[in-house]
């Protein structure tokens, strides 16, 4: 055994699962979606092949993992500031921008996980996943909208129909701003699209 090689610190199974899950973002990150692989994650680990394999069993339990929580840590951050506002188009506004202030502020990561989760609709062993992680999207929009009406907010369409227009509107306001990088026109195309759903 070699006494000067650095000791490794021993990880329980739920943290050694999370430092791979960390290793799978950086490799998406630095290489894109489709370098992932439960060998490089373990290369960007710097672990052995199988503690990947035994952790997650196959590549397919490793991207359904990476989404539930990356879906997770993006919806706490996306849709956790309230709807303030006293009417409809107000508080649909500062929702939308709220939300595209999360995707500018960490763009890669969205084009990521936005690519991930494409991967994940079209495969059939992770289609259940990629449907999970939009029903926690549509879960969280449905909170944020019940709250925002129990402290008074009036809603004239169905609140189903009002959740998913939000969500259609923040997924295409995603992928719009991802691709043109249009800061300028931003505000006014929130705008619309608030206006939209409130009419």
């Amino acid at each position: 055994m070699n006494a000067d090689a650095p000791k490794r610190e021993y990880l329980d199974a739920t943290r050694r699962r999370q430092s791979l899950l960390d290793a799978a973002v950086d490799v998406m990150l630095d290489d894109g979606v489709e370098a992932l692989s439960l060998r490089s994650v373990a290369q960007r680990a710097g672990v052995a092949h199988r503690l990947v394999s035994y952790a997650f069993g196959s590549k397919g339990a490793l991207v359904s993992a990476l989404l539930e929580r990356e879906s997770a840590r993006t919806i706490a951050r996306v849709w956790s500031s309230p709807m303030i506002a006293a009417s409809l188009p107000d508080a649909l506004r500062e929702a939308l921008l709220a939300f595209l202030d999360e995707v500018r502020a960490d763009p890669r990561r969205f084009e990521c996980m936005a690519a991930l989760t494409a991967t994940a609709r079209l495969s059939p062993e992770l289609v259940d996943a990629a449907r999970a992680e939009a029903e926690a999207d549509r879960q969280e929009i449905a909170d944020r909208v019940t709250r925002w009406r129990e402290r008074g907010g009036v809603l004239e369409a169905d609140a189903g129909d009002v959740v998913a227009a939000i969500q259609a509107a923040a997924n295409g306001l995603a992928a719009w701003w991802l691709a043109s990088r249009d800061d300028e026109r931003a505000p006014r195309v929130v705008a619309m699209l608030a206006a939209g759903i409130a009419s």
